[in-house]
C-alpha cells in the first residue's frame, strides 16, 4: 500500500464538491449543508488545509483540517470512499495525517454515521502516538460525541503545543 496525502487545490473545487455531496448525505443529511459552498469555503480559508487521500495515484478519500490557534488542530471532515473501505486505508491515512502534525487535536463524530463512530473509537485507541485520549460532548447538534487527544512528536516522543 502506497498511501499518501496530496493538497487539494482550489482549481479542484468541483471535484471536492461532488465528493462532499455524498459525504454529507452519509454523515449529516439533516444539517442541510451546501456541498458547493462548503468546498469553496474550505479551499479558500487560510486556516484550513485540505488533503486528498491517495493510494497508488488514485484518490480514495479526503481530509479537511482546521488549523486552530496555539498550534492546535481539528479534523473537520475525513472520509474514505466506499469502495476503498475496510481495507486498512482509513487507519493508515489517519496515522499519516495525525503524525504529520504532532500536538493537540480534536474532532466531532457524526451522530448519523455509526461507521464513523466505530472507526474512530477503534482507530484512536490503537494508533501509535495518540496520548491523553478523551471523549467529550459533541460540538454540534448533529454529532454524538467528540474526541480530544494529543499526538506525540515522533522525533522526540513528546507532544508539542499546550
Amino acid at each position: 500500500m502506497s498511501l499518501t496525502l496530496s493538497l487539494i487545490l482550489p482549481k479542484e473545487q468541483a471535484v471536492l464538491t461532488s465528493v462532499l455531496a455524498a459525504y454529507f448525505e452519509e454523515t449529516a443529511s439533516k444539517a442541510r449543508i451546501d456541498p458547493g459552498s462548503r468546498a469553496k469555503q474550505m479551499l479558500h480559508r487560510k486556516d484550513v488545509t485540505a488533503f486528498w487521500i491517495v493510494n497508488d495515484e488514485k484518490r480514495i478519500g479526503f481530509a479537511l483540517v482546521l488549523n486552530l490557534p496555539d498550534d492546535r488542530r481539528e479534523l473537520s471532515e475525513f472520509s474514505i470512499f466506499t469502495p476503498h473501505r475496510r481495507l486498512g486505508h482509513g487507519q493508515e491515512a489517519a496515522r499519516i495525517l495525525l503524525q504529520e502534525f504532532p500536538g493537540y487535536w480534536r474532532m466531532g463524530i457524526s451522530a448519523q454515521s455509526q461507521s464513523a463512530l466505530a472507526f474512530w473509537g477503534t482507530c484512536l485507541s490503537i494508533l501509535p502516538g495518540v496520548i491523553d485520549l478523551r471523549e467529550g460532548a459533541p460540538f454540534t447538534e448533529f454529532q454524538s460525541k467528540s474526541y480530544s487527544f494529543q499526538i506525540a512528536d515522533p522525533a522526540s516522543g513528546q507532544t508539542t503545543g499546550p
